[in-house]
């Protein structure tokens, strides 16, 4: 007799199938990005990466936050509802020269029913026996799920940054007083852990899946050039500055490893971001944020991202993922910023909403 659950398990398999034949996309859920500010400008952020979320963007940036303390958090919902996309993070400067971040990203899909036989729907069941005979057809008590599925993907990053600043006095030297260029390295260190489980009255038949899961660790490191003012080169004021990022994420590749038996590996393959921002306040006094990135996974990307201060508590942006238009503003409350952001796809359009805490 035909079996409605295997409908809810023929995604997963087609996401082992994608792994195995492909595995660029393996962790392909810690590709999304995350803070609304910095995918509102179309991903363009590792040469930003001025907040919290520099834990995923480019680790070297927390270096330079001045506030002792961060906390961000985002949440998403994906596909119409279906899945959900979260993150948590937290940095804090131990040493003066020293911070650490602490950052959680998780996707997931939870509560996928599982339905067992359905006597309406054996494929030998004729249209005139589903018609004539009430035995044959749907009841209520067919649509109330045995159990539930649960795909869960999960990283837990920890991320530790340093950097200096070129001598004051040596910086004048050029002529003119600016602001010194500081340089700033990060490294991130990351768990990460996949997981299907299943809840509820679930058969051997289906608890067999439930039991699968990997897991693995790896590397990131990151640089930030920061030349916040041009001044002392060209000898004009209110010219700007340029940020320069990289960013080398899973160094070596990143390897998960599947309780199966025998065990399956899959590889992350490793990525490299580089970015150059321009930044300035010669449009009426109001900081305008150029920013353009570069990515080597998937073939090559381009990310591109303008932001501009209506007013000091108002910001609004725009930016191009590869080829995805992207849209967001920002809002600064005191020691709050609440951004969101909008993602334009092919068929379903993606809302995120975060929020920056600084104390």
């Amino acid at each position: 007799m035909f079996k409605l659950k295997y409908f809810t398990l023929i995604g997963f398999f087609f996401l082992v199938i994608l792994s195995a034949s492909g595995e660029n996309y393996t962790g392909d859920f810690l590709t999304n990005g995350i803070g609304a500010r910095a995918l509102g400008l179309g991903g363009a952020y590792v040469s930003i990466a001025d907040d919290a979320t520099a834990t995923y963007w480019n680790p070297a940036g927390i270096a330079g936050i001045e506030q002792k303390y961060q906390v961000c958090l985002m949440h998403a919902a994906r596909r119409s509802g279906l899945g959900a996309f979260s993150y948590v993070s937290g940095i804090g400067k131990v040493l003066p020269h020293l911070t650490v971040g602490l950052s959680w990203i998780r996707a997931g899909i939870d509560d996928i029913p599982i339905y067992y036989d359905v006597p309406a729907f054996d494929e030998n069941t004729s249209a005139d026996q589903r018609k004539n005979d009430p035995k044959f057809r749907p009841r209520e008590e067919d649509f109330i799920p045995a159990g539930y599925l649960n795909d869960s993907e999960n990283a837990y990053v920890l991320s530790l940054a340093t950097g200096f600043t070129v001598s004051q006095s040596w910086w004048d030297n050029f002529g003119r007083d600016s602001i010194p260029p500081e340089f700033l390295f990060g490294i991130n260190t990351k768990v990460i852990l996949q997981s299907f489980n299943g809840v509820g009255d679930l058969d051997e038949e289906t608890s067999q899946f439930t039991n699968y899961g990997s897991s693995g660790y790896g590397f990131d490191a990151g640089m930030l050039v920061r030349l916040p003012d041009l001044n002392a080169l060209f000898g004009l004021e209110n010219v700007g500055g340029f940020s320069l990022g990289f960013n080398l994420q899973d160094i070596s590749q990143t390897t998960l490893t599947w309780n199966t038996v025998p065990a399956q590996k899959e590889s992350i393959p490793s990525n490299f971001n580089i970015g150059l921002t321009y930044f300035t306040n010669l449009f009426f006094n109001r900081e305008l944020i150029v920013s353009y990135q570069w990515q080597g996974r998937y073939g090559g990307q381009t990310h591109f991202g303008i932001e501009y201060d209506l007013t000091p508590q108002l910001a609004l942006r725009l930016g191009l993922r590869d080829s995805r238009f992207t849209s967001g503003i920002g809002i600064q409350l005191k020691q709050f910023r609440l951004d969101y952001a909008l993602l334009i796809g092919d068929l379903i359009n993606t809302h995120f909403l975060s929020v920056l805490w600084t104390f």
